[in-house]
């Protein structure tokens, strides 16, 4: 009797557990457990269900995969890029689904990386395997969307890699992968363009520079191309300084770019490392005269800001993988900016407004394909050309238009040198997407003792009196 009592209540663990799976495998827009289990043959039957559901026109919900960083050191960040890629999906369900599959929903998959190559790839293994997605997007870290990347292809799965701008991304060959964002060889041009326009503009003259960056493949990758077109331009490096992640001091690395005295450095760092960076060039007061040039990601997490004081960040320069301008320039992005400060409490920035384009980007391959087959979608993927417009919400982050090129890359993208004073992002480079009524500060005042103390909050948008 013992025994067979046992064996009942085993019997109804197992039952439970497996309806407790049930519901797991449900759609939400919660971040999914990450599991690399394969999919089961009733879900795999769903899956070829829904195709041949697909090829009729009688679908009524597509899922679509999302990896954000929702957890660990680029949180914040991938927040943000969810807000952006689930407004986006809001607005294209009321706006009537995609119509070429008779109207049918999207249904956000949405996981998470955890910030984590090894998580990322697993839950790519997950949104293809078990939720039978027939596209997915995001990541953001380039390490996570290297190896996602390589699942992509292993599936043959259409990925839009979204965030990581390492050139490998999409110069590896691979067939299933296109990229919305710059990339790291972008990115670096972008802002020795900006450092021509200012320089000009100032009369200065650039001869030598510093690099500072975490040694990671986003990280050394950007180090390796700006010293490759710096060089080219006849200007020295009189420091390349790579920095092991998860430095709590970077005095020392400071002290060496003070003694270099370069004109101008370049720094890559997520947010930790940002954070002690420029507590680090504050405490040392080490001010270079054409400033301090970020690729971007800690310094433009808004995490990073509530950790840093307004003075150390102050004058810093900034690539910006949007068009800040957006909300000023296009009326459906200033009413967006309404809404997102609404519900989301914060100003429009570049990684919501990546989020929302790569949302936008998945939808516009679905339609163009009308269908759920793979390769069809790839091939729709590919052969997108989209314009920005009024008319058109696709392209929230400004680029002027999203075409691939053979590698999967958009040829259309680009970004914005921003600079902060007073706390605020005022648009510099190119020339003609300056903030208007403002001007670059440069060379950086040697003014440690008030720096930063009339800065308003971060966020707060530029004061640009109407035309």
């Amino acid at each position: 009797m013992k025994r067979n009592t046992k064996m009942r209540i085993l019997s109804m663990a197992l039952v439970a557990a497996m309806a407790i799976g049930s519901l797991a495998g449900c759609v939400s827009e919660a971040p999914a457990e990450s599991s690399s289990a394969p999919a089961s043959s009733s879900e795999a039957a769903g899956g070829e269900a829904s195709s041949e559901a697909a090829a009729t026109g009688d679908v009524s919900e597509v899922k679509v995969g999302f990896i954000w960083p929702l957890t660990g050191g680029s949180a914040t960040i991938g927040q943000q890029h969810n807000d952006g890629a689930l407004m986006a999906i809001d607005e294209i369900n009321a706006n009537g689904g995609i119509k070429s599959l008779g109207g049918a929903k999207i249904v956000p998959v949405v996981t998470d990386s955890e910030s984590l190559p090894d998580v990322g790839a697993t839950q790519a293994e997950r949104l293809i395997t078990n939720e039978n997605v027939p596209i997915f997007t995001g990541c953001y870290n380039s390490a996570v969307c290297l190896p996602v990347a390589e699942v992509a292809e292993r599936y043959e799965t259409p990925f839009v890699s979204q965030g990581g701008v390492a050139n490998a991304v999409t110069e590896s060959g691979y067939k299933w992968v296109v990229r919305v964002n710059n990339k790291a060889t972008y990115d670096v041009e972008e802002m020795l363009r900006g450092i021509d326009l200012i320089s000009e503009e100032n009369g200065i003259e650039v001869k030598t520079y510093a690099l500072i960056y975490e040694s990671t493949d986003w990280g050394s990758d950007n180090a390796k191309i700006w010293k490759e077109f710096a060089d080219e331009r006849g200007w020295e490096c009189v420091l390349d300084e790579p920095v092991t992640v998860g430095q709590s001091d970077m005095s020392s690395q400071v002290m060496k770019i003070k003694a270099a005295n370069p004109d101008v450095v370049n720094v890559s760092f997520y947010t930790p490392e940002m954070i002690v960076f420029s507590k680090a060039m504050t405490a040392n007061k080490c001010n270079p005269p054409l400033g301090i040039w970020s690729v971007g990601g800690g310094s433009q997490d808004p995490a990073y800001f509530e950790a840093v004081e307004p003075n150390e960040y102050e004058y810093n320069f900034v690539q910006e993988d949007w068009n800040v301008s957006m909300p000023y320039l296009y009326d459906w992005a200033a009413e967006l900016n309404e809404k997102v400060i609404a519900e989301k409490g914060y100003n429009l920035n570049s990684f919501f407004a990546q989020g929302w384009t790569a949302a936008y980007v998945v939808y516009q391959a679905l339609e163009a394909a009308g269908s759920l087959d793979k390769a069809a979608i790839n091939e729709a993927m590919h052969g997108l050309n989209i314009t920005l417009s009024e008319d058109d919400h696709t392209i929230l982050s400004g680029y002027p238009a999203i075409e691939f090129d053979e590698n999967g890359q958009n040829i259309h993208s680009t970004g914005t040198i921003i600079q902060y004073q007073d706390g605020v992002q005022i648009a510099i480079s190119p020339a003609e997407n300056r903030t208007p009524g403002y001007s670059v500060i440069c060379p950086i005042p040697d003014d440690f003792d008030t720096r930063g103390q009339n800065s308003k909050p971060w966020g707060t948008p530029p004061e640009v009196a109407a035309e």
